[in-house]
Parts: C-alpha cells; sequence; structure tokens
C-alpha cells in the first residue's frame, strides 16, 4: 500500500466574495442598462454618478473598454455568462 504525502498550511483568503458579487452586479449593469456599452457607462458615471461609483463603477467599466479594445467579443462573451449563471441562480 502506498502512502500519500499531504501537505496542510493556514487558510488565507485571497478572494473578497463582497468583490465578486459586486462584479457580477457590475456585469449586469454593464449589459442590462448600458447595453454592453463602457462608453454609455462612464459618461454616465462622469455626469451623474456618486462619489462611490466615481471610485467603485468607472474603474471596471473603464477595464471593460481596455478589454474590447484587445477583444471586441468580451462583452457577448460576457453577457453569454450571465445568462447562464442566471438560470443557475
Amino acid at each position: 500500500m502506498q502512502e500519500i504525502a499531504v501537505e496542510a498550511v493556514e487558510w488565507v483568503d485571497t478572494m473578497s466574495l463582497g468583490e465578486v458579487a459586486a462584479n457580477f452586479a457590475r456585469a449586469q449593469l454593464l449589459v442590462t442598462l448600458f447595453d454592453g456599452d463602457p462608453d454609455k457607462w462612464i459618461a454616465f458615471i462622469e455626469k451623474r454618478g456618486t462619489a462611490e461609483e466615481r471610485e467603485r463603477d468607472l474603474p471596471y467599466a473603464q477595464e471593460i473598454k481596455r478589454r474590447l479594445d484587445d477583444d471586441p467579443k468580451h462583452v457577448e462573451r460576457l453577457r453569454r455568462h450571465l445568462r447562464a449563471l442566471s438560470r443557475l441562480l
């Protein structure tokens, strides 16, 4: 019989579930309210956004815009993933 070695290490939380939930909500906002167009969302935040939206949502929208520059189908995939996840919830 062969023994299996297992190394135990102390748990380190590497991801905030609150941030995951917030990004899920941001993705939903992007595709439902702004039709997947980060420029519309950025303009809205810059014109009417709260300080919290500028701090938290604006960087997300700007990152989506950067990703679209590199990958024009990024929002299409995001929509597909959101639909699939919504069916599971």
